[in-house]
């Protein structure tokens, strides 16, 4: 019988103690979720301490999304980041796995779910926990990167730093080039630490926000001084404020994770007018080194823009030549309740003489409907 444990429960992250897992997988990070508005945090527990299966999600309301204000479905969303489903006393393809994930479906269908949609972690393999698991029988295939049929599908790679490494031997695996731009940079002056007393947070709420609009990233990437200060009392000493200053004036900073051996570059910013003196470069070789000297095993850098094979991608693999493959999974659990949500949307947009959302969105019916006036200004202004 599954267990369903809301994120105030504190037997979220007992139920959890001695797995191996990252910072996406815990209590303080979903309620951190809930709070800023990405649904209501579950986790799912099935098994006991010898063997079990357990799965983090977000539960959202199909009414948000335009066109479908009336529905009552629900469907499943997972965390910024990586999380995916973990396991203990059990291995990939254990009939027991397929078992819980029979229990899983049923507490999703309890909740009035349809679709299911989740990141997986490319450090801990917890893609493989959920190779064979399949849609709900009748399940529509839908143009993605599906591969052999399975809702499995691949989202680009991801670097990371060896933290077990010595100093000489980790910087032997950055690129020539970078080794000298870092050296340049300490050269005239850059130096980090990390600001235990976080008094810097208004600086990095700064200057994140200026390299994101340098970046034209989404909105949903915007993090203000209260929201990390939210996501550090939600993490309990697992959150930390790295500073890069130049002559006393602060000119990168970022928010670093670290759980189970296991750091994270969450969210840099930067001095675009500090631009030649690479201080992010200089910030990632000091957090590598911070890293290392707390006995953490990895430095997780993460991948592209979108998963994709960028310029972001480019500039992280030049720290290290190590790669993982980054997974999500989509699984449709009520085909034809998916398949009357999708027409309902289409029939909205069709009437409004909006076109269709993006063909590779998971859920389809929330794809972001684009105003058709605007799609023409977008196009005359392309031509």
């Amino acid at each position: 019988m599954a267990d369903l444990l809301p994120a105030d429960a504190d037997s979220w992250d007992k139920r959890l103690q001695g797995v191996a897992r990252d910072v996406y997988h815990t209590a303080g990070y979903h309620r951190y979720a809930a709070k800023s508005g990405a649904g209501e945090p579950y986790l799912v527990v099935v098994g006991d301490a010898r063997r079990g299966f357990a799965w983090p999600y977000l539960l959202r309301r199909v009414a948000e999304v335009e066109g479908l204000e009336e529905s009552a479905a629900t469907d499943i969303d997972s965390v910024y980041g990586y999380p995916g489903p973990v396991a203990w006393g059990c291995s990939p393809g254990d009939p027991f796995l397929a078992a819980a994930w029979d229990e899983l479906r049923e507490v999703w269908q309890s909740q009035g779910a349809v679709a299911l949609f989740t990141r997986f972690h490319p450090l801990l393999g917890n893609v493989d926990l959920a190779r064979g698991f399949a849609d709900a029988p009748g399940g529509a295939r839908e143009p993605s990167r599906r591969t052999e049929g399975s809702p499995i599908v691949t989202g680009g790679r991801t670097v990371s730093i060896d933290c077990t490494l010595n100093d000489d031997e980790a910087r032997a695996g950055y690129a020539r080039v970078l080794r000298q731009e870092i050296a340049q940079g300490r050269r005239a002056g850059l130096v980090t630490e990390p600001d235990e007393g976080w008094s810097e947070i208004a600086a990095f709420a700064r200057l994140h926000e200026a390299t994101m609009a340098r970046n034209r990233a989404a909105s949903s990437y915007a993090v203000s001084r209260d929201d990390a200060l939210r996501l550090r009392d939600e993490l309990g000493g697992h959150l930390h404020l790295l500073v890069t200053r130049l002559d006393g004036v602060v000119v990168g900073a970022g928010l670093f994770t670290e759980f189970d051996r296991i750091v994270q570059a969450h969210l840099v910013g930067t001095d675009d007018s500090q631009r030649r003196l690479s201080p992010l470069k200089v910030m990632l070789d000091d957090a590598r080194i911070w890293a290392t000297g707390r006995k953490n095993k990895v430095l997780h850098l993460g991948g592209g823009r979108g998963g994709r094979e960028d310029s972001l991608l480019a500039f992280k693999g030049r720290f290290s030549s190590r790669r993982h493959v980054f997974y999500a999974g989509r699984w449709i659990l009520d085909p034809a309740g998916y398949a009357e949500l999708v027409d309902r949307q289409s029939r909205y947009a069709a009437v409004r003489g909006i076109p269709g959302g993006d063909a590779s969105w998971f859920p389809a019916y929330r794809a972001p409907l684009v105003a058709s006036e605007l799609v023409a200004d977008v196009q005359s202004k392309a031509d």
